[in-house]
C-alpha cells in the first residue's frame, strides 16, 4: 500500500519536474533593446578606463524602468486610475510618486534617474535574464554579452553570418555608422523622399533571390511612405521581416486617419503566414516638455484570430542624444533577436 510519505515524495518530484521544465519568461523587447543599448555603452566605457559610476552617468540617455509602462502617460499624466491591470510590481508606488512632482522634467528624473528599480535594471548582469535574452542563441553560440560590449571581430562576424539572407535596408536615417559596425554585412540605402509606389520598386530590386528577406530601418517621413508600400504590394510585405521606425511620423491627422483604416491585420496579411515585427522608437528631447507617442498602432485581432501584424513599442529614447556608433551597435544586435525570434 502506498503510504502518505511515499505520496508527498512523489508529488515533490512531480513538482520539481514541473518546475524544471516551465518555459522561460517571455522577451520584453523594450528591456532587451535598453539591455542591448546599456551594455554597447558599457564596453565603450570600460574601454577607456571608466567605472560604474561613469557606466551609470552615461546610461542618462537610455531612459528605462522596470515598472514604467506606456511611459508618456506616467510623465505627462501620471494616474493612479489609468494603470493597466494588472498593474506590474512597483508601478502604483511609481505613479503615485511621478504625480507628486510638478514637471515632466521632475518626473522624468525620478522616474529614470532617482529610482533605485531603473539603476539595478540597467546595470544589473543580463545573463541574469535568462534564456529569451541570449546572445549565444539569437546571434552564434559563441557570442555572450561580454563579446556584444567588447564588439570583437568575432561578434562582427557571426552578425554578419547570421544575417547573410538578409538585406539591411535603410532609409530616412543615416546608415554609415551601421555599415562601419558591421563591414561585411548586406546594407542597402534607399532614397528619402520616394512615393509608395517608387519605394516599393526600389525594395523589390534589392532582394531578386527568393530566400532572400528584408529589414527595413526607417525614419521620420520614410516610415509613412513605408507603410504605404506595404500596404499596396503582398509580395513585398512577405520579403519584409521587420520593420524598425526611428522617430517615425505618423502624429499627422491625416497619416493617423489612414494608420486607424488601413493598418489592419487583414490589409497586412503574408502568404509567408508569419508575423511581421513593427518596431518604434519615440524619440524625445529631454530639454522640452512634449512628448509624442511615435509608436504603431496595435489593431485589433480579427475574429479569425490570425494576426500578422506584431506591434512593438520600444520606449523612448533621445535618439540625437545617443552615439551614433553605439546605437549602430545596439541596432545590430537587435536585428538578430528579431531575426532569431520568427
Amino acid at each position: 500500500m502506498t503510504t502518505s510519505v511515499e505520496l508527498l515524495v512523489l508529488g515533490l518530484a512531480i513538482v520539481a519536474a514541473w518546475l524544471s521544465v516551465r518555459p522561460a519568461p517571455a522577451l520584453d523587447w523594450e528591456r532587451l533593446w535598453k539591455t542591448i543599448l546599456a551594455t554597447v555603452i558599457r564596453g565603450d566605457v570600460e574601454g577607456s578606463g571608466g567605472d560604474a559610476e561613469v557606466w551609470w552617468a552615461r546610461l542618462a540617455v537610455v531612459p528605462y524602468h522596470p515598472a514604467g509602462r506606456r511611459p508618456i502617460d506616467k510623465l505627462c499624466r501620471p494616474s493612479v486610475d489609468a494603470i493597466m491591470v494588472p498593474a506590474v510590481e512597483g508601478e502604483r508606488a511609481l505613479v503615485e510618486r511621478l504625480a507628486g512632482k510638478a514637471t515632466i522634467a521632475e518626473r522624468w528624473e525620478e522616474m529614470y534617474r532617482t529610482d533605485v528599480a531603473a539603476e539595478e535594471a540597467l546595470m544589473l548582469n543580463p545573463v541574469e535574464l535568462g534564456s529569451a535574452y541570449d546572445p549565444s542563441l539569437a546571434i552564434a553560440p559563441t557570442i555572450d554579452w561580454e563579446s556584444v560590449a567588447r564588439w570583437t571581430a568575432d561578434t562582427q562576424s557571426a552578425i554578419a553570418r547570421r544575417l547573410k539572407d538578409v538585406v539591411v535596408v535603410v532609409v530616412g536615417h543615416a546608415s554609415e555608422d551601421l555599415i562601419a559596425a558591421v563591414p561585411h554585412a548586406r546594407v542597402s540605402v534607399v532614397p528619402t523622399g520616394l512615393q509608395p509606389d517608387t519605394m516599393e520598386e526600389a525594395l523589390q530590386a534589392l532582394c531578386p533571390q527568393s530566400h532572400e528577406r528584408l529589414i527595413v530601418i526607417a525614419g521620420q517621413d520614410s516610415v509613412f511612405s513605408l507603410v504605404q508600400a506595404l500596404h499596396a504590394a503582398p509580395s513585398l510585405r512577405d520579403r519584409v521581416m521587420t520593420v524598425i521606425s526611428l522617430s517615425g511620423d505618423l502624429q499627422s491627422p491625416e497619416k493617423q486617419e489612414w494608420m486607424a483604416k488601413n493598418f489592419q491585420h487583414l490589409d497586412f496579411d503574408t502568404e509567408m503566414n508569419r508575423r511581421t515585427l513593427y518596431m518604434s522608437v519615440s524619440s524625445v528631447v529631454l530639454e522640452s516638455n512634449v512628448m509624442v507617442d511615435q509608436s504603431f498602432p496595435d489593431p485589433a485581432v480579427p475574429p479569425s484570430g490570425w494576426a500578422p501584424i506584431e506591434s512593438v513599442d520600444l520606449g523612448l529614447l533621445p535618439l540625437d542624444d545617443q552615439s551614433p556608433e553605439l546605437l549602430a551597435r545596439a541596432l545590430w544586435v537587435l536585428l538578430c533577436f528579431c531575426l532569431s525570434s520568427r
